[in-house]
Parts: structure tokens; sequence; C-alpha cells
């Protein structure tokens, strides 16, 4: 290969990797990632380039979290680390965070202070490029939900992060406690409540 040819060969590369993630699969500049861990529990994976923000992976990575599951034919959805039980009435409207790790060639799932995002630094010629990534498994539901357990209604979620999507995250700012609060629910146990909490 010629140096002119190589050349423009680099140039196109980087051309195409200067922009953003957008929301799509995993590609070149990054994307979202399913694995199927059984019929109601997928581990989601947005990985983002270095042009790509903390907000925009987590606004990209609630949506496929929440189309997902619409997919699947679920209504809604948790995010947790696998094995445990689905929280019980947690304070939180039941976002559990976790990140999945490779260790020598054995994944295990790990919960996570930074709300389930990591970050990557890359070195490149003259400085480094942070990349974010957000990663979890997602437990989804159908009615009737289980008691005493917080839940994401997807369609609410969809519905309000399809404008920042449809804008390329561009223009539209995504408030995540908005999110939440308008899409958590839970469906609390029968054995009653007192004012002073369950009897």
């Amino acid at each position: 290969m010629t140096l002119l040819r190589l050349a423009l060969l680099m140039g196109a590369v980087l051309a195409s990797t200067s922009c953003a993630t957008g929301y799509g699969a995993k590609g070149l500049t990054g994307g979202y990632s399913d694995l199927k861990i059984d019929e109601t529990h997928y581990r989601v994976k947005f990985d983002g380039n270095g042009y790509a923000s903390k907000d925009r992976v987590w606004g990209f990575w609630m949506y496929r979290c929440a189309e997902l599951t619409r997919e699947k034919g679920y209504a809604y959805f948790s995010i947790q680390r696998p094995g445990e039980t689905v929280g019980r009435a947690q304070p939180a409207p039941g976002i559990r965070s976790a990140a999945y790790v490779e260790e020598a060639g054995a994944g295990r799932f790990v919960q996570t202070r930074s709300g389930g995002y990591s970050y990557v630094p890359i070195y490149v010629p003259g400085g480094t490029s942070t990349s974010w990534h957000s990663d979890a498994v997602v437990a989804m539901f159908k009615d009737p939900l289980p008691e005493d357990v917080w839940v994401l209604r997807a369609d609410l979620v969809l519905e309000q992060l399809s404008a920042y999507v449809k804008a390329n995250g561009e223009g539209v700012k995504v408030d995540r406690e908005d999110v939440f609060r308008r899409s958590a629910t839970i469906k609390l146990s029968e054995r009653g409540y007192r004012f002073g909490g369950p009897l």
C-alpha cells in the first residue's frame, strides 16, 4: 500500500470517528450491545467514544434498556446485579447500579458507586481522551408486578427520551431525576401498612 493510500485511509477512519457516538448497535464509534442471560434478564451496555459525554451515554443506554424491554414483550424493567432478589421497597426508584467485569475469561458483576458508569482514558497523540460506558443487567416484568419492587415503565422512559434520541443528543436536555420520578412505580404488598410503616 502506498503512503498516499495509507494516509487517505487513516484520514477516512479519523473522520468517521471524530463524531460523538450516535444511537445504534455497537459499531466503529461505539453504541449498544445486548447479551441475553435468560428470558427476563439481559446485560445491556452502551459504549461511547471520546466525543460522547457521560450524559449522552446514559441517555442512550437508558433508552436502549426501555426499548429492549418493549421489544421482548415486557412493560417494566429494573436494573440490578444478577443473583440478587429484586430490591424490596428501596428508597430510590429501583435502579441498581452494576458493572460487568472480565476476570481471566470468566465475567462477574460488581456494584459500582458511579451510577453504572465507567470511563476509559485512551492515549491519543498529544493527550488523552476519556470514553464513557454504561453497563448493567436489566430485569424485565409484566403485569401483575411482584410486590414491593420499584420498576420503571418502559413506555414512559421511551416517551421522555425519544426527543433526545431523535435529535442525536443535540439541543435536548435530559433530567435524570425527572425520568425516574415520572417512570417509577411500585406495587405495595397487601400485608398492611400503617403510618409508621409495614405491620
